[in-house]
């Protein structure tokens, strides 16, 4: 090859390298990628997207503003060859490595979730703690405009609304952290781009067979959907990241007028909850109602982004009944509670006293109406005949630690633990059953506390789970004729 056929190489890849770091600067704006020196912590699985970025930011900020990271799933054989090939890469272009090795099929099997859902929790715990670790300023990863499209489709099949609809932000932040800022500079790259740029400085990235595999959702959005609507408009790649890009900025311009409202709808929050005020909540538009619903289940699940219209619709729905004591279970392992005047997300009994009512019997002791039964830590149970009580008076009632029940002319109360397996059908739950057991543990009761809970009971239904939930089966209606009120109380 003659010397103007290498200079004319040379400048031709100068030009595409000068205009895919201008495109990556513009992504990221108003990150200050170049002017405050930010020390960035880069996920590397060592495939084509991932390689291309380390070397580029390599070339363009030098290796002492980098940290490489890189997790190993533990789910594929050449797992392993390929965090030694990042380890050398990183080592060769002198940048500091952190590598972690986790079962993500464990932790999928453990937590009960996708091993694609698995995984990305694994990535981002493991991204977030080694930033901190390691001082980071932001993290970086190499998801594409390829990526982009794949996750608006994935979600329009989800059902989504304009928060999935977004995509990914350029900018964000990292789950699992306090303010971590999260940077995707080649969000409006195609991964074409940056097969390019790695066949133009001789990298040679590893394959993941697993982008093969076509049991993920995501593999056959992208190896069969996107192929398949392409055929009706070869342009819906690039229709899918613009309208991304649409969304997500009247998306932001919603969430500016939303933040006015959002402290007048939040009574308080905690580490692991918060509470809505509900008159003020249900008063709102419901675009707002819909909001408010997605930024608590958010607030304490980051990484719940999977969170379905109908799940938000139902809980919206639930808070608007003129009934207290309901509850549902939201993603992320989030319980929303509805009381008469809160709403309460997240572990509503970190709010109560440390010591927990337990019993310190097992076998079925009669709670006699009018009567008083004495429980360990101080607790006592009360049952008295109620005449003058109303139906409003039962339906607003928001202490957890009272609970009005409809009880027969010829029925006892009897208090007891819950037996080995036994069920009960939720307030507010259209007759489906949970067991006693998944309530307790779904509402952060310690194990060692749950066989000694106390359970009011007739002979034949579990009328009040104590201090958790009331049996639909035992509700007073307006055919009630004999309604006993019990209380459980600290003294």
């Amino acid at each position: 090859m003659d010397s103007i056929s290498v200079w004319f190489m040379d400048g031709q890849t100068k030009k595409a390298d000068r205009r895919l770091w201008q495109t990556v600067l513009q992504t990221i704006r108003p990150f200050p990628l170049t002017a405050s020196h930010p020390k960035l912590l880069i996920g590397v699985s060592g495939g084509v997207d991932s390689l291309a970025l380390l070397h580029l930011l390599w070339r363009q900020l030098g290796p002492a503003q980098l940290v490489v990271a890189h997790l190993n799933h533990g789910l594929r054989l050449e797992a392993e060859e390929e965090a030694q090939f990042v380890a050398e890469t990183a080592v060769s272009w002198q940048i500091p490595f952190v590598t972690e090795k986790i079962n993500v099929a464990e932790v999928a099997e453990t937590k009960q979730l996708s091993l694609e859902a698995a995984g990305r929790l694994m990535r981002y715990q493991f991204l977030a703690r080694q930033a901190v670790q390691v001082g980071a300023t932001a993290v970086a990863t190499a998801h594409h405009a390829d990526d982009q499209a794949e996750t608006v489709l994935l979600h329009l099949l989800r059902g989504s609304g304009s928060a999935g609809l977004r995509g990914m932000l350029p900018v964000g932040v990292v789950p699992e952290s306090e303010r971590m800022p999260l940077l995707r500079p080649f969000l409006t790259t195609p991964r074409s781009e940056l097969e390019a740029y790695c066949a133009r400085h001789g990298l040679q990235p590893r394959h993941d067979s697993s982008n093969e595999d076509m049991q993920f959702t995501r593999n056959r959005i992208r190896h069969e959907l996107l192929p398949l609507l392409q055929t009706y408009n070869p342009q819906i790649s690039a229709n899918l990241q613009q309208l991304a890009i649409i969304t997500a900025d009247e998306y932001a311009a919603l969430l500016s007028l939303f933040d006015q409202v959002w402290p007048d709808i939040l009574v308080a929050q905690g580490k692991d909850w918060l509470a809505l005020e509900r008159q003020r909540l249900a008063a709102q538009p419901v675009a707002w109602q819909r909001l408010a619903l997605r930024r608590a289940v958010q607030q304490l699940s980051p990484l719940a982004t999977e969170i379905s219209f109908q799940t938000i619709e139902l809980a919206r729905l639930l808070i608007l009944e003129n009934q207290s004591g309901t509850e549902a279970s939201l993603p992320g392992g989030v319980i929303m509670h509805v009381a008469a005047h809160e709403v309460t997300f997240g572990d509503v009994w970190s709010r109560r006293p440390a010591a927990v009512p337990q019993l310190d019997f097992e076998h079925p002791l009669r709670l006699p109406v009018p009567g008083q039964i004495n429980l360990a830590n101080g607790w006592t149970i009360t049952a008295v005949t109620r005449t003058d009580v109303s139906l409003d008076e039962v339906r607003q009632n928001d202490d957890p630690w009272r609970a009005f029940v409809a009880l027969a002319e010829d029925e006892s109360l009897w208090l007891r633990p819950s037996l080995p397996g036994e069920r009960f059908q939720p307030l507010g739950m259209s007759g489906h059953s949970q067991a006693i057991q998944d309530l307790l543990a779904a509402r952060k009761v310690r194990g060692g506390q749950r066989p000694l809970w106390p359970v009011v009971a007739t002979e034949k239904i579990p009328a009040w789970i104590v201090g958790q939930h009331l049996d639909n089966r035992m509700c007073v209606t307006a055919q009630t004729r004999t309604v006993v009120q019990l209380m459980c109380q600290l003294d």
